[in-house]
């Protein structure tokens, strides 16, 4: 689906949902017996497996919808509203895979990804905002070359690149461990992730879309950091307005196991430059007993001269003159 499809789809989920509220935040039920996590040969909390998001929540939250917990009604009914949005497709591996519902985590529904701020939403600094505009230019206008359009459509990114993020899609992520690497290995476009354990980072020149990270265990928990971006492009893909990740960024995951069948994740972007404060996204990856497949992206990558031919021709109908529409 084109960007700026999904872009007008988000915006008329969001405007039909200036009605809904969000239930107020409750608790969850603490278990009188703890979970206890599984551990490797090396004896580390075993995470291997296949783990996929399989819900219908944005990362930001949507305008009129106050706070991050809802009722289970309301969730059905907010993630009706966005989905309903989704234009009809007839090959249905590209759309929603039958997800009807919003995140759960820790038994409670979840309104957007984003926990902190407490409005849900990216907190962009200025510099962020003008970056956030260009990508939605770029989006809907730019279409003279290959290297116009976003880092997905060229397949130098995807769903499992850092920040790892979710759509209404089945996105499986396959993790593997050894002592000295956590490997999680995504059936999207680039693939494989390297969590490094043990050694020092690269030299401040060796830089990559992905960057480089570095996890170590505290408790049961893996915390990851990752630095070393490369800045000629912020724009990541997101449902909504694009998550921005710059050469000063610094990003803290979190994975912990919470029960056989799922996996909490929480990540923190920090990049005064981009932001006004650091702000913090949460969800939780469900357990699924099934192999993952190769993606072949830039070998079966025949979108890209459609989307340029059909971007051109759009601009030729709405600007005879060839200037920008």
């Amino acid at each position: 689906m084109a960007e700026s499809s999904r872009d007008l789809i988000y915006l008329r989920a969001t405007l039909s949902l200036l009605v809904l509220v969000g239930a107020p935040a409750g608790t969850v039920a603490q278990s009188s017996n703890p979970y206890v996590v599984p551990r490797t040969a090396y004896d580390q909390p075993d995470f291997q497996g296949v783990w996929a998001p399989d819900f219908a929540t944005t990362l930001e939250r949507p305008e009129g919808v106050e706070n991050l917990i809802a009722t289970p009604e309301d969730a059905k009914a907010i993630a009706a509203v966005f989905l309903n949005g989704l234009p009809d497709n007839i090959d249905s591996d590209i759309e929603n895979h039958g997800i009807v519902n919003l995140a759960q985590v820790l038994g409670e529904y979840r309104t957007s990804v984003i926990v902190e701020p407490e409005d849900g939403k990216m907190p962009l600094s200025e510099v962020g905002l003008e970056l956030v505009d260009w990508a939605q230019r770029r989006r809907e206008h730019m279409f003279d070359s290959a290297d116009q359009r976003p880092l997905a459509e060229r397949c130098l990114e995807g769903w499992g690149s850092p920040p790892i993020r979710a759509a209404p899609l089945f996105v499986p992520h396959q993790i593997f461990q050894s002592r000295d690497t956590f490997v999680i290995l995504t059936e999207d476009a680039v693939g494989l992730r390297l969590i490094h354990l043990q050694g020092a980072p690269p030299s401040d020149s060796l830089r990559s879309l992905d960057g480089y990270s570095r996890g170590r265990w505290e408790g049961d928990t893996l915390v990851v950091e990752t630095t070393h971006f490369r800045g000629e492009d912020p724009a990541r893909e997101v449902f909504g307005r694009a998550l921005l990740i710059g050469p000063k960024t610094r990003l803290t995951e979190r994975f912990t196991r919470v029960s056989d069948r799922e996996l909490l994740y929480r990540f923190t972007v920090e990049d005064d430059e981009l932001y006004t404060q650091a702000w913090t996204g949460e969800f939780s990856m469900t357990r699924h007993d099934v192999p993952i497949f190769e993606f072949a992206c830039h070998e079966g990558n025949y979108s890209m001269p459609t989307i340029l031919r059909g971007g051109q021709a759009e601009a030729s109908r709405l600007s005879p003159s060839g200037e920008d529409y």
